[in-house]
């Protein structure tokens, strides 16, 4: 048979021009239809408690912070993104030296942070008492921070160090992969103190002999205690300037890198020292000279710089070769002359310090920055090896900061201006604290469980909606959450604060840590409430969807203009004897012993005198009026919402606190805290007031409490939710009690439809219901342990993916390049070069995502270093951060919307690309008829696809649809681009092979491979473009899909326009039945390939 014979065989007729139409049109429509309302949808929908981008993390920084340390810390971290380092960086405080501002300042800036209070941690696992962490609340935090860091190639920082260079190189010095620890010397200076400080001592010869500090502890060390042999020191400690009497000090701890995977005894050791012997002797200024003598005691291999330390200031004018100022240091490795970084405090801050520790005059003055440009150092002291000054302190003509002869090198252009990028940028920070918003007014949210954190996220993104553009204060009791979930509300939004209602009280001593489970429930909102600095407030159960601005009405409420508060009515049940009615048995004013109730026990009890009370003489009305008080209700306070005005409220505030800590536990009046604030004021005898309105109801599975604002036209203000009880979001409440004064009849049977006490909900309010279930579901997806066999399956098949796609390229590179003339023109070969080059690029990209795991998965940005979300502008009341300045905190945030658009239609118009190209090469496929058995195949595939995609919108999970499509969005992509093919070519290789080797003499065959050869590889302009977007959507999904291990680095942080009405059914029904119409023509035109085959 002859070759064209052979070609005649394997070809087929086209199909029907009309076929051809319709499929292109079912093309174009699905891709518009299921790519803009499903393919962005699967992604979260907004802001959540996610995992945290950095918890994989192995490597990255350790910088200790207070809030005096804010300006430079923070620009810190924009100095290293500006080198291009892109690494975790952990900030360490202790027992709250971060105030709310300084963490929303450090999670605006950048979003791989971590902020760890690493003294709560260690006394929350009984490790430290509270008071000895608060020993940690100065230089001996560093070596704590190291301690904990979960952090395996650790580089710890001060806060103040100027940087030249990107300090991860470290991690390649030979010298630290040899030991696992560069340090770096400190100054040499000689005087009597700590490590060469001077004590007597008896030998065993009875001798009395003088040693040093060094000596005596290296003398002392029990090795016995770590289970070492007792040994003799070093050659380091030998040949060192402390232990010959030549120098006071030996590290810097200004940089310190560690392996913490090596010398896990010197770790052991670290703490020991930290804990025990820095009491014992005085051998360190501060804490540098701990973590070397860790490893030299533990006897775990060490390495310091090769150079000495330098100095960056001004020469001496009577000795130019003498260099004074702040210590700075060469780069440690040999061969290499440039300044790594200034250990600089003085040069950047803009506060003034006012003692040797943590002291700070936090006075801003703007002029300072000119001060600071115009006094740079112009010098460093040249590069040298250690050893020893003849210049012995104290001495006025050189003291201490000056390297006496070391010689000078002057400072050139490009590093005097990275100081002055870090002045400016200190001091724009600087600006922003020293304007801070005083917040006299906002809402506050307690969470107690991680279901309340997820709820929290949903609760301030709903306060957003309803026009609530002030302060929200997220409180919670003493960590009992990850830092990583805390750190997502300051992410989230710019005008959110998160605040620990307990440790403030346990430093002060006002409360133990053996009462913190008491107030990790219900009583943290009354305890949020005494604790909060803003004088007009509105708590706010994260249950609670409001329906309206509740500020915006409450505040400027009557009731509340009157007496500073609005409490809302509970439900009342007048046959319940529990709580407020429970009955009980107290001794009264006059010594009687009285039978009553919980809550007249209380009022009859309560220890007035201490609070300069006269004692219930006078019962309030409105106290006499209600029904606890009569016997006829168990409860009186709905809690879920209420405001205080706590500016008039400082005796009522002394009496709450009396009662949760102290009257809570003598009396059981309260289901969980509810009753506490109305309480309060009452026994302190200040006026206030509940609105007149009772507590109303909304349909459900069980009846949902509801409150209408207080004023006789206020419309629903808020709504109770058990949406963890509504299987559909068509569950969700249609129906609402109309409103009703308190005293009349209270149950649900005015929900009855025969009963002209309910109303339809208005469709705003149902949509606001909606609009919270589905939200609330996104961010219900809270941080939980990983599952390790889970994430190693979806690595084995990513990786499997990039190998496999990878081998596919490299075979048709090696084809396109090695190819003969002749078969290039056989084969129909456009640019075979171009095309291998092409191929290159993209199987360079599979290596690298292989190579680099976290490639594919998202980046802070190096050139936007605060994080651009946009906040909402505070209420009038409050003082905004201010104009200008504020540029990179809130200026830059302006772009978000348009960005996050602007990316929502680039990923549709992407996916339309890939859609039409996939089209093409399936009508390719199904238009030249090669083999039956690859043309089912490609087909089945095609016909699967179009029915499964529409079927995965259904799904009511949101985690599960997101990976389920980021599943089938790479092994589809795959399949069609390399899968398919290498399956074809494994087809004609093994029948060639295994079943008939005389097959290549066959023209059939032959024509056959031929016309494969044509289909798969690149033959035109056309091809070229449609071939290399199929494979950059194979790349782009395998990297999607290896990111719902980090779900939190998803494509989009936040929902775009595009994603709203997400349960819309008429779209998914669209959705579904384009997608089936494109399958059932599909299949058409398989058939008629098949049928028609000649």
């Amino acid at each position: 048979m002859g070759l064209e014979a052979g070609r005649r065989k394997a070809s087929v007729r086209r199909p029907l021009p009309l076929l051809q139409a319709i499929v292109f049109v079912l093309v174009i429509t699905c891709v518009v239809v299921n790519y803009a309302y499903f393919s962005t949808r699967v992604e979260p929908l907004g802001p959540r408690i996610a995992l945290s981008k950095t918890q994989h993390a192995t490597r990255g920084f350790v910088v200790p912070m207070f809030d005096a340390m804010i300006p430079i810390g923070v620009s810190l971290i924009q100095e290293l993104r500006r080198y291009g380092n892109n690494d975790v960086i952990q900030v360490y405080h202790c027992l709250g030296e971060l105030s709310p501002l300084s963490m929303q300042l450090l999670h605006r800036a950048d979003d791989f942070i971590e902020v760890i209070d690493v003294c709560h941690e260690y006394v929350t696992q009984g490790n430290l008492t509270l008071e000895q962490a608060k020993d940690f609340r100065n230089f001996y935090i560093k070596p704590l921070a190291l301690i904990h860091t979960r952090l395996e190639d650790v580089i710890l920082l001060d806060a103040d160090d100027i940087l030249f260079s990107d300090p991860a190189a470290l991690w390649d010095v030979p010298a630290y992969k040899a030991t696992g620890t560069i340090f770096f010397y400190d100054r040499e200076i000689n005087e009597n103190s700590y490590l060469n400080g001077k004590h007597r001592w008896t030998n065993d010869a009875g001798v009395d002999v003088e040693e040093n500090t060094l000596r005596e502890m290296v003398r002392m060390f029990e090795s016995e205690r770590f289970g070492l042999r007792r040994n003799q020191p070093s050659d380091h400690v030998r040949n060192s300037l402390p232990f010959n009497s030549q120098g006071a000090h030996e590290q810097d701890s200004s940089a310190v890198v560690v392996d913490k995977r090596r010398h896990h005894i010197a770790m052991d050791v670290l703490w020991f020292l930290i804990t025990a012997w820095r009491y014992r002797f005085t051998y360190s200024w501060g804490d540098k000279e701990n973590f070397w003598l860790a490893y030299e005691l533990s006897q775990s291999p060490y390495s310091f710089s090769p150079h000495g330390t330098s100095a960056a200031g001004g020469r001496q004018g009577h000795d130019v070769q003498t260099v004074c100022g702040d210590i700075a240091h060469f780069f440690p490795l040999d061969g290499r002359d440039d300044i790594l970084h200034i250990n600089g405090n003085k040069l950047i801050n803009p506060y003034t310090k006012i003692d040797a520790v943590n002291g700070y005059d936090h006075s801003f003055q703007a002029s300072k920055l000119t001060d600071l440009v115009a006094n740079l150092p112009g010098y460093f002291a040249g590069l040298r090896r250690r050893g020893p000054t003849p210049i012995m302190q104290p001495n006025s003509s050189c003291p201490q900061e000056c390297m006496y002869q070391r010689g000078a090198i002057a400072v050139t252009n490009a590093q005097r201006q990275s100081m002055v990028q870090r002045i400016s940028d200190t001091f724009e920070v600087a600006a922003a604290v020293d304007r801070h918003v005083v917040v006299q007014q906002g809402v506050v949210l307690p969470i107690v469980t991680d279901a309340d954190a997820a709820r929290a996220v949903s609760s301030i993104n709903q306060l957003r909606r309803v026009g609530y553009q002030g302060w929200v204060q997220v409180y919670h009791c003493a960590g009992n959450f990850p830092s990583h979930v805390l750190q997502t509300f300051v992410r989230i939004d710019a005008y959110v604060q998160v605040v620990d209602a307990c440790q403030g009280f346990i430093l002060n001593g006002n409360l133990t840590m053996d009462q913190i489970p008491d107030f990790q429930n219900s009583y943290l909102a009354p305890l949020a409430l005494i604790h909060t600095s803003m004088s007009h407030v509105v708590v706010l159960n994260v249950h609670a969807v409001v329906l309206q601005d509740p500020t915006a009405v409450l505040w400027s409420d009557v009731l509340y203009s009157e007496t500073g508060t609005v409490f809302f009515h509970d439900h009342h049940d007048a046959t319940s004897k529990s709580f407020l009615n429970h009955p009980a048995t107290y001794i009264d004013e006059r010594g009687r012993s009285v039978a009553g109730t919980a809550l007249e026990a209380v009022v009859h009890t309560f220890n007035y005198s201490k609070f300069n009370l006269d004692g219930p003489r006078t019962l309030s009305p409105s106290l006499k009026a209600s029904r606890a008080w009569n016997h006829q209700s168990a409860s009186r306070q709905d809690g879920s919402l209420f405001a205080v005005d706590k500016s008039r409220a400082d005796k009522a505030m002394q009496v709450l606190w009396e009662l949760i800590t102290t009257t809570r536990f003598q009396h059981g009046y309260s289901k969980g805290a509810k009753e506490n604030v109305w309480l309060a004021y009452e026994l302190s005898q200040l006026p206030y007031a509940f609105s007149k309105f009772g507590a109303s109801y909304v349909d459900g599975a069980s009846p949902w409490t509801a409150q209408y604002g207080p004023a006789k036209d206020d419309e629903l203000l808020v709504v109770m939710t058990a949406l963890s009880d509504v299987a559909s979001i068509d569950d969700l409440p249609a129906n609402v009690c109309r409103r009703r004064l308190e005293g009349t009849t209270d149950d649900a049977t005015c929900l009855d439809q025969h009963n002209e006490g309910a109303q339809r909900l208005t469709s705003s309010q149902v949509q606001a219901l909606k609009v919270r279930a589905v939200s609330e579901a996104v961010a219900a997806v809270v941080p939980k342990v990983t599952h390790d066999k889970r994430n190693l399956a979806l690595r084995v098949v990513v990786g499997t993916l990039h190998v496999a796609t990878t081998v596919y390229l490299v075979v048709w590179v090696l084809i396109m390049l090695f190819s003969s003339g002749p078969n290039v023109v056989t084969a129909k070969f456009y640019q075979p070069k171009v095309t291998a080059a092409g191929y290159t690029m993209i199987s360079l990209m599979h290596v690298g995502a292989l190579m680099v795991p976290n490639l594919c998965h998202r980046k802070p940005a190096v050139t936007s270093l605060w994080k651009p979300l946009q906040p909402p502008p505070p209420p009038v009341t409050v003082r905004r951060l201010s104009s200008k300045t504020q540029s990179r905190i809130i200026v830059r945030q302006l772009s978000k919307r348009a960005a996050t658009d602007w990316f929502d239609h680039v990923f549709i118009v992407f996916n339309f690309i890939v859609i039409l190209c996939q089209g093409r090469q399936a009508y390719e496929m199904l238009s030249t008829m090669v083999d039956p058995t690859k043309v089912v195949s490609y087909a089945a595939i095609v016909l699967l696809y179009s029915v499964l995609s529409p079927c995965l919108v259904f799904i009511n999970n949101i985690q599960t649809k997101y990976t389920l499509v980021c599943y089938a969005d790479a092994l589809f992509s795959f399949t069609l681009s390399c899968g398919h093919p290498m399956f074809s070519v494994a087809i004609q290789a093994l029948e060639l092979i295994v079943v008939n080797p005389n097959l290549v003499r066959n023209n059939r065959w032959s024509a056959e491979t031929l016309l494969f050869a044509r289909l798969f590889g690149v033959t035109g302009p056309v091809d070229f473009f449609v071939k290399h977007v199929m494979h950059l959507s194979t790349y782009f999904t395998i990297c999607r899909l290896a990111n719902t291990a980090h779900l939190a680095d998803s494509n989009k942080d936040q929902s775009s326009d595009l994603q709203r009405n997400h349960q819309n059914r008429v779209m998914r029904r669209l959705n579904l039945g384009v997608s089936s119409g494109l399958g059932v023509v599909c299949a058409i035109l398989l058939g008629r390939c098949l049928l028609y085959r000649e």
